[in-house]
């Protein structure tokens, strides 16, 4: 075989592999009744999925009629479910209020009601159902409602929701979305208190009577609205209404949409007769712009309706009116503001031991050479948060080059201290180090932990004269998750995009050296372990706040290897035995030599991911570490290049 066509292999075996990667998170479902696929009935499938998953699950249903009553509970979000088409997907059932429970002795009131006589109910948030007829055939009997919804971001795209009364309920204070629907129904076929908005959807109306109900309550600022819909109706309705309010305070406006005939002249109704909530037009917001068509008879609309002006419609969009949700748009995960202390020396040490019985944690005595300065501010994160720093230095009155020491924890674990031990060390050996706290993903998501040290870096520099710093001569050293964080600080040196708020007159943040120790390179790439488990949650999933199928653009971008220029200095990797630990590197170094950038590798065989916090490792990292920095930084403090 030619060497060209091996290159070839391996390139597409290379990006096979990242592909494969990548799509490894979701789960994903099939819904066949002939029993082709992985379950014969939907609900069978939205059992399958994982309970609280924060990776969204996809479940495709074949064409058939699927006689059910779905419900997708809360515990079920991020759920997606695609028909295979909207006319041949169907959802079926026939529940109505006051229908007896199937099975019951009669003896009580074991009867339907409107909130249960649902065929199908997303409780769940953060779902999609899409391509799909969700139907209730009881008929004209009452309330019989077709598809409810409790939960919040719901986004509904070309299905046919069809009834009669109560067709489709919006319930709680939720946020829903649909587009390219047909819903049809009688008499309040579009009710509840959730803010919706309804984009290119056909509304039928089978009978005169009414086409929604909101129960916007008096706290929200949007309930429905509708654009660019077209109202349409059988034969036999001629005279519609386009909503009555349900409760005070409802909410329901119009924008550039078609209305037929049967919509009546005075387009909204007060709904008088309602002794629990009399006169309820006065708080309600009924409001169209830009009607068209036989129905759009503004004119002759009641006086408390609106017409908005332009102004107003200006405050109309998705985003206003879904709170800053954009469907569509993937959503990140949020940090939970609870601390995790899971990552410690002592916790490694004792999972370690039993696999290397010899090993010890590193004598941490302070030599008497250096001074430490504790708990010194230097950052206020944009939430308010005071980031702190420790400063270890030598004795001896001189400007020594310094190292900003990055601890490791999966980016939301760990704490400076952990780096005290190495920190002592190399202060005795001549350098001013610096060990800083950071941003964790349990309270900032990525680029935060970014911002915060290259503010370090600044902190360094702007304080140099006070602690003795060469500002010529700084490193940034990490371990594990520091690790990367200290290549991608390197490797991004000068690029204004991640530097954060500077404040003017900043000074510098690029590092003239980088030692990652056992920190990868590459998040996705044949030889990351990072997101490729689809049955957990990844440490770099809750950083980024997605999961590499839903943003690869943003876990290439936050990738150290992704930023190599010149101006990325010198760099030490020290590494494992662990390989996933250093995913990247080869390709990292072949960059590193394109530019003539100077580069050492140090591995230990054998050594566990936590290794520099042990003996036998500790001396001969302490020691690979300062014969670096002895050869990077001459003596006028630029760093050699190869």
């Amino acid at each position: 075989m030619s060497t060209r066509i091996c290159l070839l292999l391996a390139w597409l075996l290379f990006h096979l592999n990242a592909y494969a990667q990548v799509q490894a998170v979701e789960q994903q479902f099939t819904v066949a009744q002939d029993g082709s696929g992985d379950f014969r009935t939907i609900q069978e499938a939205v059992n399958a999925v994982r309970d609280h998953s924060q990776i969204r699950a996809t479940i495709r249903v074949k064409n058939g009629t699927y006689r059910e009553k779905l419900v997708i509970p809360a515990w079920k979000q991020n759920i997606t479910l695609i028909g295979e088409s909207a006319e041949g997907t169907i959802i079926t059932n026939n529940d109505f209020s006051g229908k007896d429970f199937p099975g019951h002795d009669f003896t009580g009131n074991a009867k339907f009601s409107t909130y249960t006589s649902y065929t199908v109910l997303v409780q769940a948030n953060d779902c999609t159902l899409q391509n799909l007829t969700i139907e209730n055939t009881a008929g004209r009997v009452g309330q019989a409602v077709a598809l409810a919804t409790e939960g919040d971001r719901i986004e509904v795209y070309n299905c046919r929701i069809l009834g009669n009364q109560d067709t489709l309920y919006t319930s709680k204070d939720g946020r829903n979305y649909y587009k390219d629907c047909l819903i049809t129904g009688t008499t309040d076929f579009i009710f509840g208190e959730a803010t919706a908005v309804f984009q290119n959807c056909t509304i039928q109306s089978l009978t005169n009577s009414y086409i929604t109900a909101a129960s916007t309550t008096r706290e929200q600022a949007y309930g429905y609205v509708f654009f660019n819909c077209k109202l349409t109706a059988s034969a036999e309705a001629t005279k519609v209404y386009l909503g009555r309010p349900w409760r005070p305070f409802a909410k329901t406006v119009f924008i550039d949409t078609e209305m037929g005939g049967h919509i009546v002249k005075e387009g909204w109704d007060p709904w008088k007769g309602d002794n629990m909530f009399p006169d309820k037009e006065k708080t309600t917001l009924y409001a169209e712009y830009n009607s068209t068509g036989p129905g759009a008879n503004t004119g002759g609309r009641v006086a408390w309706s609106k017409h908005l002006t332009a102004q107003e419609r200006e405050k109309y969009t998705i985003e206003n009116i879904l709170s800053g949700w954009i469907p569509g748009k993937k959503l990140r995960l949020q940090p939970s503001g609870i601390s995790d202390t899971s990552f410690s020396v002592n916790g490694s040490y004792r999972h370690e031991i039993a696999a290397h019985p010899n090993i010890r944690i590193a004598d941490s005595t302070m030599p008497a050479s250096v001074q430490v300065m504790r708990n010194i501010a230097y950052r206020t994160t944009p939430g308010g948060k005071k980031l702190l720093l420790d400063v270890y230095k030598p004795n001896k009155k001189a400007f020594k080059p310094a190292i900003l020491m990055v601890h490791g924890g999966g980016w939301r674990s760990g704490d400076r201290t952990h780096n005290n031990t190495l920190a002592r060390k190399l202060a005795a050996n001549g350098y001013v180090c610096i060990t800083a706290d950071y941003s964790l993903s349990t309270h900032a998501l990525y680029p935060a932990a970014v911002h915060d040290l290259k503010a370090a870096v600044r902190w360094i520099r702007a304080n140099a004269k006070e602690y003795g710093v060469d500002t010529a001569r700084i490193a940034i050293l990490g371990f594990s998750a520091g690790g990367e964080l200290a290549a991608f600080i390197g490797a991004t040196n000068g690029n204004a995009k991640f530097e954060g708020v500077t404040g003017e007159n900043a000074v510098s943040s690029t590092v003239q050296a980088v030692i990652d120790i056992d920190g990868t390179l590459a998040f996705i790439h044949p030889e990351s372990g990072e997101g490729n488990d689809s049955k957990s949650i990844s440490a770099a999933t809750y950083w980024f706040g997605y999961p590499k199928a839903e943003r690869p653009d943003l876990w290439n971008e936050a990738s150290p290897l992704t930023h190599v220029s010149a101006t990325t200095p010198p760099f030490l990797f020290i590494n494992s035995s662990v390989d996933r630990m250093h995913a990247g590197r080869t390709d990292f170094i072949q960059k590193l030599n394109a530019f003539g950038t100077y580069n050492e590798v140090k591995s230990f065989p054998d050594a566990p991911h936590t290794f520099m916090f042990f003996d036998p490792w500790f001396e001969p990292t302490l020691a690979t570490v300062s014969g670096f920095l002895k050869r990077v930084f001459s003596k006028n403090g630029v760093a050699v290049r190869k």
